[in-house]
């Protein structure tokens, strides 16, 4: 079993490695930033809107 603190780092770690990964994600591919979704957004270039496939998250591009 894991202590408290070794649990609590761990979590942060995870958080933190999540959290690069969008960063990174946001230099070349559009991300899904709904809660808990962690794929790609497929761009539509004629319409003129970026969908997640997986959650149904649609953003419209500027």
């Amino acid at each position: 079993m894991l202590s408290r603190s070794t649990t609590n780092a761990v979590a942060h770690r995870a958080s933190s490695m999540r959290r690069m990964r969008r960063r990174v994600a946001q230099a070349t591919r559009l991300y899904c930033s709904t809660n808990g979704c962690t794929s790609f957004l497929i761009i539509d270039e004629t319409a003129g809107i970026a969908h997640c496939e997986i959650c149904g998250y649609t953003r419209r591009l500027n």
